[in-house]
């Protein structure tokens, strides 16, 4: 490839300078605004014609074809130039020639050169190929310089024509080294063309139409560069072969600057700063050297200006461009990349040539509106970098959505609206309970009709819930719900009674009535929704003298002809009392064997919002029928919790699954305090409930909180986690070395310890993947989650090519200490690694056996520490005794007294 390149740009700068000079001397400078725009017709022409032949013959075949005719014509120019076929016509037609040649085969190369590479290979390698380029545009130019006073220029373009002969031959070699094997099928995959029009294509695509404008504003810019320093060589020097030599000399020496630039510095900035940066510096040196150009108008200032043009655009720009084209689909980029790179780059060309027409000849204006039209230019140009930077980190987060199937949620309200209206009337009662709970979200006065229809629903939990809702859909007070009170649903008759309590224009007419019916069902429902709204009322709590009911009514409890539903309302009325005399009561009922009264007594606990009951709501809380009330009660305390959760939380004895459901408690009471514990809290846990906490922070990003954390914490604690991480992976690969070595002595070990090694191995891959997703929540606190969630998808796929762009797509969103930091540790993830080829060897360094055990023993997690201890048992008594000698002592002590018991379990066995 680096041959190839070498070659195809060696003849360019062969032919270009003689040319030039032939064009110059024939048809004089001030016909290059005529030729630029001659060059955009063509090449529009061409590009045409080029795109129909696309969609008929294979990528191979049209390279190839296009090579041979390039070398044929090039002999044929060298010969009609030695025999002087010489006119103004043929001036041109030569002039136009190269300019095509230089568009459509660098071009080609480029799009050859997407087919073969991956985006990490071409951030490796794109710098090394574009060296080739580079020399053979030194080696081109030099070779211009030395030998046109010898051999006249029709000699050298004929030997340019026999270095584009050889390409055909090279483009073979690299297909046979390229298409072998499995890879072929993917190669012929990458070699599709779209059936669509390239025009089309663009337009559609945000990323390939900002493209087009980077590279026709660049393309604008070198032309007016390349103007001014045409026009100002001309003027002084006159002589033809003085001219091409002058033009071979400082074309070769800003390819050697740009060589250096490639070899020594391309690289490091394509790796350590984001495409955007890289794009920037040819635009900034621009408008620098057009600045000074207005303050002295020299010749050294334009070479300089050129000088900046054509070493940066052909190493660092070049390079970083060609990248932007990397995460294009294939069929897409074969398809619009010429067209981007011939045409829009001949429009350029054309608008440059119609600048120097109308603006400098055609109104007679100095060379200064040129270099004003350069520094303008250059302004939006930078714009337009900046906007490419997001089209493209955009089609890589497309991509990895796409490949990864991840649901993209839309809001379209229209759309759901529609289907609530459908279902509201149509659907079955699971269904209309779905979406009766979505009208919080939605709350749309077109869905009031369909809503209170629902009234009329024979299922009472439809109803209940219509009642639950029916503010978030209409907002005066419905006569209707007032019906409900006299049912024999409990829960009815809480939401009606809830309902007309909350509309006091209603509800204070009948609602003493209600307290005072002799159904006690509705007397109590009265009395519990009355002392629910009267901690925001406490007028409502005296007027209706609600402190005294409550002791009226309690003094009923223990009546065995009360209903359970009765009981279930008075105990839950107790919480709203304010008093801790009814404490005991409710303490007795969270004991009761019967769920409803329960359930009373835990509901009752949150609205007395005392911490008194913590301990018992806490312990319950591994009752899957108890935790929602539970937690619903618990937050209702808020801060006040916080310390009795920690103190259970870092107890030794409580069990992981408890300590999973105390951090679902602390992120819902949803305070800075509780988010803090919660961060807090993880460092003491074990890596599968770290992940819980962490994931729980995540979801209080998307949710659209700000993150408690800052910078620099957040920093530190990746930090820290990173080194676990790649503690991990050495661990890993230890273990596998282990395992696989193990199986080559074929029974020097025993099935057991064959058996625990397998079982690490899983445990500790585990716990490399919760590791990485804590990581990965980590970085939600700091930068988009959505844009976190789907590079973190991406990184974990099986898919190479989402890995890949999972890989810059977090290269462009990163800030550089967070690269520096995570990009290494990113490559060791464990199933991009491969053991056959022992990959993993050149970047980890194993641990031996005794190393290892020491690792796996302290790896803060109980599955794994549990089966630690087992295969340490295994293990000789002096290997056992080193091994804890490095432990920390508490940690070293336990573990003796498992490895204790383990014996004795033996002994009894035996």
């Amino acid at each position: 490839m680096q041959l190839y390149l070498f070659l195809i740009i060696g003849a360019l700068l062969v032919v270009k300078p003689t040319i030039n000079a032939l064009f110059l001397s024939t048809a004089g400078a001030d016909s290059l605004s005529i030729a630029f725009i001659l060059t955009a017709i063509i090449a529009v022409i061409i590009s045409f014609s080029y795109h129909k032949l696309l969609e008929r013959f294979n990528l191979r075949y049209i390279i190839r074809s296009t090579l041979w005719f390039f070398s044929a014509s090039f002999f044929v120019i060298g010969l009609l130039v030695m025999f002087e076929v010489s006119n103004l016509f043929l001036a041109y037609a030569f002039y136009l020639f190269v300019g095509i040649y230089a568009l459509l085969v660098t071009s080609q190369f480029w799009v050859l050169a997407n087919v073969i590479f991956n985006i990490r290979e071409a951030k490796r390698l794109f710098g090394f190929i574009g060296a080739g380029g580079i020399a053979g545009g030194i080696a081109g130019g030099y070779i211009t310089s030395i030998l046109v006073p010898f051999t006249g220029n029709a000699a050298l373009i004929i030997i340019a024509s026999l270095m584009i002969a050889c390409c055909p031959y090279i483009y073979q070699k690299i297909k046979s080294h390229s298409y072998k094997g499995k890879m072929k099928l993917e190669f012929k995959k990458r070699e599709t063309v779209s059936k669509e029009p390239s025009i089309q294509l663009i337009f559609n695509s945000r990323h390939l139409s900002h493209l087009a404008g980077v590279i026709g504003i660049g393309v604008l810019v070198a032309k007016l560069v390349d103007y001014e320093f045409s026009y100002l060589a001309s003027q002084q020097i006159e002589d033809p072969m003085e001219l091409a030599s002058f033009f071979g000399f400082w074309f070769s020496t800003f390819n050697i600057v740009s060589l250096i630039l490639q070899l020594l510095i391309t690289k490091r900035l394509l790796e350590n700063f984001n495409i955007e940066t890289n794009l920037f510096f040819l635009p900034a040196a621009v408008i620098a050297c057009a600045l000074l150009l207005f303050v002295m108008p020299e010749l050294w200032i334009v070479i300089l200006l050129k000088g900046f043009d054509g070493s940066l655009k052909q190493s660092l720009h070049k390079s970083a461009l060609e990248l932007l084209a990397i995460p294009i689909p294939s069929d897409i980029k074969n398809k619009t990349k010429t067209f981007i790179d011939v045409v829009v780059d001949s429009i350029a060309t054309g608008l440059a040539g119609l600048v120097i027409i109308f603006v400098v000849k055609g109104l007679h204006l100095s060379n200064y509106i040129i270099t004003a039209s350069i520094i303008v230019l250059s302004i939006i140009w930078i714009y337009l970098i900046f906007k490419v930077k997001d089209s493209y980190l955009s089609i890589f987060k497309q991509s990895i959505v796409k490949r990864e199937k991840l649901r993209k949620e839309k809001n379209n309200v229209g759309t759901l609206i529609s289907n609530m209206k459908i279902i509201f009337e149509t659907g079955g009662t699971e269904d209309i309970l779905v979406m009766l709970n979505k009208l919080q979200e939605i709350s749309h006065t077109s869905l009031k009709e369909p809503v209170l229809q629902l009234l009329n629903h024979k299922n009472k939990k439809v109803v209940t819930a219509v009642i639950n809702n029916l503010d978030y859909v209409i907002h005066e007070p419905v006569a209707q719900v007032q019906d409900f009170i006299y049912t024999d649903d409990s829960e009815l008759i809480n939401a009606a009674m809830n309902y007309l309590l909350s509309h006091e224009h209603i509800a204070y007419q009948f609602y003493e009535n209600y307290l005072d019916d002799e159904d006690d069902r509705i007397a109590t429902a009265a009395l519990l929704a009355l002392a629910a709204i009267s901690q925001e009322n406490p007028l409502l709590a005296e007027k209706y003298n609600l402190k005294l009911r409550i002791e009226l009514f309690s003094s009923d409890i223990g009546d065995n002809n009360m209903q359970i539903s009765e009981l279930a309302r008075l105990i839950e009325t107790l919480g709203y009392a304010s008093t801790t005399n009814y404490y005991s009561i409710i303490d007795n009922y969270l004991g009761h064997n019967n769920k409803a009264l329960k359930i009373a007594a835990i509901k009752a606990t949150g609205h007395t919002k005392d911490v008194y009951f913590l301990n018992t709501l806490l312990y319950a809380l591994m009752d899957d029928d108890l935790r929602k009330s539970i937690e619903s009660s618990i937050y209702k305390m808020g801060n006040k919790s916080l310390k009795v959760i920690s103190q259970i939380y870092t107890k030794k004895k409580t069990e992981n699954d408890l300590r999973k459901k105390l951090l679902y408690v602390l992120y819902h009471i949803r305070t800075k305090k509780s988010h803090r514990l919660l961060i807090q809290l993880a460092h003491h846990s074990d890596i599968s409930v770290k992940k819980t906490s962490f994931e729980l922070l995540f979801k209080s990003r998307k949710n659209g909180k700000k993150s408690i954390l800052k910078k620099k914490e957040l920093i530190k604690l990746i930090d820290k986690e990173s080194a676990k991480y790649k503690e991990l992976v050495r661990i890993y690969w230890s273990l596998k070395i282990s395992q696989r070595s193990d199986k080559r002595t074929n029974g020097v070990i025993s099935l057991v310890e064959k058996n625990i090694i397998e079982q690490l191995v899983l445990k500790v891959d585990q716990c490399i993947s919760d590791q990485l997703e804590i990581i990965f929540n980590l970085l939600s606190q700091r930068y988009n989650p959505e844009d976190v969630y789907v590079a973190y998808k991406g990184m974990t796929s099986k898919e190479t090519v989402s890995r890949l762009h999972s890989m810059e797509y977090l290269n462009g969103i990163l800030s550089r200490d967070l690269k520096n930091m995570l990009f290494p540790l990113f490559e060791l993830e464990s199933h991009t690694l491969s053991s056959e080829t022992f990959e993993f060897q050149e970047r980890i360094k194993l641990y031996d056996r005794s190393k290892m055990l020491e690792k796996l023993l302290l790896i803060q997690e109980q599955k794994v520490h549990s089966i630690s201890i087992k295969f340490l048992h295994l293990q000789g008594e002096h290997l056992i005794n080193g091994i804890l000698s490095q432990l920390p002592t508490p940690q070293a002590l336990e573990i003796k007294k498992t490895l204790l018991s383990l014996e004795n379990s033996q002994s009894k066995i035996a």
